[in-house]
């Protein structure tokens, strides 16, 4: 029996020697199932926590402003992440070729923000001569310790339509925080319902409905010994609809809302992808593997603003599976 050691994050490096095309083109597609399935929960924490990162902080009232009336704010999110999320349980018997050196009991693995200690795992494969052992090293995270943070920060820029409808737009270019790099667009139209008649439906406070797109790319950088380069590239798209009530005190504003959000995410492993001579028509699919996950959450807000002639400052609490403390700055006119 031949033991090889190699990598996932490069995917896969097998032996040079003792496959014939045959065999291997039967092994890859197992091997593929079980990459994808072991991303998915390997990459879910970045993605839960990059949904509701980008879905915080869309509004500080629910009064829609006037045509042209408009605001310009730079404002941070910064999500939490709990030690839970560090690590899950893999269960050898749930996939189709791989178990650990001691059998198939479940073991504590690595998430993308947990330690960077590697666990390996096994396969078995029969070359037709005997049979080989491949030793694949769990890819380790980046090793957030006690907790993880999701930061972000973003221009966004609010203008009144009419008739109680405002279109928001936010931006922000590419940012760097420590093995995080992240960029996010995004779109919401709010509708003020309060708007409707002269006398904001009787009601004490404003009411209004917002929804929301955005798009988020994100890269995840792991050091391994095989590679200095190699990363998880995340694309996210999300949506998120919320409905908003506030209530003006003078120069303070109380807000708060209910809030649901959808997303989808598409990752890839980036690395080097090492295959024997006989597998080179394998390449090209290994390197376009990706990782689909989905996820759908609600979430609660709590806030409140501060009008200081044209300028504004706010601050908001999500209350959510991964919870955000917004904070923003705004020019208001």
């Amino acid at each position: 029996m031949t033991k090889i050691v190699c990598s996932l994050i490069i995917i896969l490096g097998i032996s040079p020697f003792g496959f014939s095309q045959t065999n291997f083109g039967e092994f890859i597609p197992n091997v593929m199932q079980d990459i994808q399935q072991f991303g998915e929960a390997y990459i879910a924490p970045a993605a839960d926590g990059a949904m509701y990162n980008i879905n915080s902080g869309w509004y500080t009232t629910a009064k829609s402003k006037s045509f042209p009336e408009f605001e310009i704010s730079i404002t941070t999110n910064t999500s939490l992440v709990p030690k839970s999320d560090n690590n899950f349980q893999l269960d050898p018997s749930a996939y189709n070729t791989i178990y650990f050196e001691d059998g198939y009991e479940p073991k504590t693995v690595s998430t993308i923000f947990g330690s960077q200690e590697q666990v390996s795992v096994f396969i078995d494969y029969d070359t037709g001569d005997g049979v080989e052992t491949i030793e694949i090293e769990l890819p380790a995270g980046i090793d957030t310790k006690d907790r993880s943070y999701l930061p972000s920060v973003f221009l966004q820029g609010n203008l009144g339509l009419f008739k109680g409808t405002e279109l928001k737009l936010r931006y922000s270019p590419e940012l760097k925080f420590n093995d995080i790099s992240t960029k996010v667009l995004g779109v919401a139209l709010q509708h003020e319902f309060t708007s409707w008649g002269d006398k904001s439906l009787g009601l004490p406070v404003a009411v209004s409905g917002l929804v929301s797109y955005s798009n988020f790319d994100g890269v995840y950088h792991i050091s391994t010994d095989d590679s200095d380069n190699a990363a998880i590239v995340s694309e996210l798209d999300s949506w998120s609809f919320s409905l908003i009530t506030s209530k003006d005190f003078s120069n303070f504003e109380l807000f708060a809302g209910v809030d649901y959000s959808v997303a989808t995410s598409v990752s890839r492993f980036k690395g080097l992808y090492s295959l024997p001579e006989e597998g080179e028509i394998y390449e090209d699919v290994l390197n376009q593997i990706t990782v689909t996950n989905k996820m759908s959450g609600f979430s609660g807000t709590l806030g409140a603003s501060y009008l200081w002639s044209k300028l504004k400052i706010n601050l908001a609490i999500n209350i959510q599976e991964y919870h955000n403390i917004s904070l923003g700055f705004a020019y208001v006119n």
